[in-house]
């Protein structure tokens, strides 16, 4: 694959607490290291929500998930292997993940990131990302780049140059928990 952007050049954004606006596999999101405090206060003003919302964080594969949920269920590394759409996980217990990304209901939503340039960019980078939409906390989810508003735009450090012109982006991933049984209960599929 050509790398539409400076790989190297993004890393070294991410690393010095910039916010990045990037396509994902699912929808244009806000994208920041997941474990920089700087980070993570930078995004939630951003958004100008209540930070108990919580923040997707994107994974690039099963070993950088396993470093973060090092007790991952068999059942949910089965599901994740086979899965083929965006499905984001609900976990009640992780390491070294900062706890102003926990939702409403203590868990942590992390998604193992299907996009074809963004996990060699979380590869490279080494650490997991935020992933949050490109909008305002209780607003609509833009739907391509051309419905982010501009004051989100103006607001960050750096707009990914590529799939600006496409008019879709994918569906919403599919979400999903384990309950106390270990039986997956999907909250959104």
């Amino acid at each position: 694959m050509v790398w539409p952007e400076d790989k190297d050049f993004l890393c070294e954004l991410l690393a010095d607490d910039n916010l990045l606006v990037l396509p994902t596999d699912t929808v244009w999101g806000v994208c920041a290291d997941a474990t920089s405090p700087v980070s993570i206060q930078r995004v939630l003003t951003l958004k100008g929500g209540d930070p108990n919302q919580g923040i997707v964080i994107l994974v690039a594969d099963l070993d950088m998930l396993k470093r973060y949920v090092p007790d991952l269920y068999p059942r949910l590394e089965t599901l994740l292997t086979l899965h083929k759409r965006p499905l984001t996980i609900l976990f009640s217990k992780t390491v070294d993940l900062p706890d102003e990304l926990r939702g409403p209901q203590g868990e942590w939503a992390i998604r193992m990131t299907l996009d074809p340039v963004l996990r060699p960019l979380i590869q490279a980078y080494g650490r997991p990302l935020i992933g949050t939409a490109a909008c305002k906390y209780q607003e609509d989810i833009p739907r391509h780049f051309g419905e982010i508003r501009s004051d989100i735009l103006e607001n960050v450090d750096y707009i990914a140059k590529w799939r600006r012109n496409e008019k879709e982006t994918g569906p919403p991933s599919s979400m999903v928990r384990l309950d106390e049984r270990h039986e997956l209960v999907f909250l959104r599929s």
